[in-house]
């Protein structure tokens, strides 16, 4: 059953419409208005946490939150995952989250069949034959491998969300689908959700702690808590064209980079090829004097006119257009990242929309959520204070801006040619050197003021992602970011650190770890963790379970026990009054 936003078309292939609505416009919006739900009964099981949208985002966050320990229910309007190719490029801080989950190696596994992984970008006249007018590899891979244990990963959304859908329900997260949220209402205690049935109209009313909408960027719940956007506003109307042929006898080395961007008098695009060449989608920008397409404005001839205006294929080849997805270039970030009452939450692109140059978007939401399941599962746990929660919207927040408006000057720059609005950032500051402003972290202020750092040069301080340094553990070689599961983790150097014996003696779980190339179940083989992390005889380190810095310990005498406390007191917001 096709969805409010596929559709068949007598245009041919299918269209699919992703637009964003613009004020004073034709397109109506579901809105979230008053509803009389007295008579519908409420069931008696209540969520800890529902999900709005069954999607990358949304499907990521129940998997988190079951590894977390917290069981979860998505409600989605669609009839399954996605079927068309989006968010094709997954970033190493995606990647190094999924690899926290164990999952790293089935999606690789998935990617490596379908695509070329170490494609880079190039800026021609055409896809074949064409002049370079400008190419930009991917980072060198022994210079990533410095930074982190992961590489980037070329996976569809209609790849990776059926794969990710099978793991979920080891996880405990729960998938309705063809169930859409028609109405919710934020309880002192929680929050109502009454949901309907696509097929039988029938009604349900549930209740959970807290609401996670990520129900995309028309997203009717940022509307109705009153979230205003904020950035540059919509830049255009463009299409994918997703298509099976093949070009292999054309593309010569052309076939192995990851995004070929097309710049020529007839036609702005850009491809995304598949492994060999024989499929992938293409992106249209502008045909001739046309920068902008309405759903449903596109025929299967227009679509294969602009393939070989773009492709420079002038062999009458079988080209099979599968569908047609409209979508519009947008660069916003959204005001508020939380309701006022603070149970309903906004993730992925219900909180920010951003240009596709830098594959930002999609990873910037997965990241969303990985820093809000394990608050959600330490408040709702007991282990901290709501207020922690509020720290999402403070740390999320700053960083989706600047993400947004990086993926804004590499639009600026590859695709109008024109000077950007801000120097572009190396893409490894953007996917792991972002900082969070300390909200959650024991307070402490990044000393040179700036949202980011270069992960080569770390700063290791609170608010800095726990840098990636080689170890060992029972003969096998690790990274320390395999050390951070769902607990807080204290690292120190020393073979008996007072540290180590101070976190045995909280009741909340810390794993510790004494991290030298002496001792230890986990040993610093390369002999570089203490100078990597910035870290002397009798310092510690705190990570949170997202792996970003809570608190650096100093060396002192004595009072371990009472400084760590009042660390984990600050970050988990709680009183004096609660014992870790």
């Amino acid at each position: 059953m096709p969805s409010d936003n596929v559709y068949p078309s007598s245009n041919g292939p299918s269209q699919v419409d992703d637009t964003i609505p613009i004020a004073q416009g034709q397109r109506t919006l579901f809105e979230f208005g008053s509803f009389d739900h007295s008579k519908i009964p409420l069931e008696p099981e209540e969520w800890p946490v529902i999900i709005i949208g069954s999607s990358m985002v949304g499907m990521t966050l129940g998997v988190l939150l079951g590894y977390h320990g917290i069981k979860s229910v998505s409600f989605d309007r669609h009839p399954s995952t996605a079927i068309h190719p989006r968010a094709a490029l997954f970033l190493l801080r995606s990647v190094e989250i999924f690899r926290q989950l164990g999952l790293e190696d089935e999606l690789r596994s998935e990617s490596a069949s379908n695509f070329d992984l170490d494609a880079g970008m190039i800026i021609v006249e055409k896809l074949v034959g064409g002049k370079v007018l400008a190419s930009m590899q991917e980072s060198d891979p022994a210079e990533v491998a410095k930074a982190s244990p992961s590489r980037r990963l070329w996976l569809t959304q209609n790849m990776f969300e059926p794969l990710l859908r099978k793991r979920a329900k080891e996880f405990g997260a729960a998938q309705e689908f063809s169930e859409t949220v028609v109405h919710y209402e934020e309880l002192s205690d929680g929050v109502l959700v009454v949901v309907q049935n696509v097929q039988s109209k029938s009604y349900r009313k549930v209740k959970t702690k807290y609401l996670v909408s990520c129900d995309g960027n028309r997203s009717a719940t940022r509307r109705k808590e009153g979230i205003e956007w904020q950035g540059p506003g919509v830049l255009g109307e463009s299409i994918s064209i997703n298509f099976k042929a093949d070009l292999t006898p054309y593309l010569g080395t052309r076939a192995k980079h990851g995004v070929t961007y097309i710049s020529n008098p007839a036609i702005d695009a850009g491809f995304r090829l598949e492994s060999g060449g024989k499929a992938g989608f293409m992106i249209v920008t502008r045909a001739g004097d046309k920068k902008s397409f309405s759903p449903d404005s596109v025929s299967e001839r227009d679509a294969k006119r602009y393939f070989k205006e773009a492709s420079g294929i002038e062999d009458d080849i079988d080209i099979k257009v599968d569908s047609i997805s409209y979508w519009s270039v947008a660069a916003f970030n959204a005001e508020r990242f939380m309701s006022a009452n603070g149970r309903v939450f906004i993730a992925g692109d219900a909180a920010h929309v951003m240009p596709p140059t830098g594959g930002m978007g999609g990873n910037t939401g997965i990241q969303d959520v990985h820093n809000l399941a394990w608050k959600l599962a330490y408040v709702l746990r007991e282990k901290a204070s709501a207020a922690l929660l509020r720290t999402y919207d403070a740390e999320r927040r700053p960083v989706a801006g600047l993400l947004m408006r990086q993926a804004y000057s590499r639009l600026q720059k590859r695709v109008f040619r024109t000077v950007p609005d801000e120097p572009e950032l190396p893409d490894i500051v953007c996917e792991i050197g972002y900082r969070y402003p300390s909200a959650a972290a024991a307070h402490i202020q990044n000393p040179n003021g700036d949202q980011y750092e270069d992960p080569h040069a770390p700063l290791v301080l609170p608010g800095s992602r726990l840098p990636h340094v080689l170890l060992s553990r029972d003969g096998s070689q690790i990274s320390t970011l395999d050390l951070i599961k769902t607990n807080f983790v204290l690292l120190t150097t020393g073979q008996s650190s007072p540290w180590i014996e101070a976190a045995k003696g909280m009741t909340l779980e810390i794993d510790s770890y004494s991290i030298n190339t002496d001792t230890g179940t986990v040993r610093d083989s390369e002999g570089t963790f203490s100078h990597i992390c910035r870290i002397s005889e009798g310092e510690a380190i705190l990570v949170r379970p997202d792996g970003f810095i809570a608190w650096r310990g100093e060396w002192r005498k004595d009072g371990h026990r009472d400084e760590l406390q009042k660390a984990l007191e600050r970050t988990l917001y709680l009183s004096g009054s609660k014992q870790l």
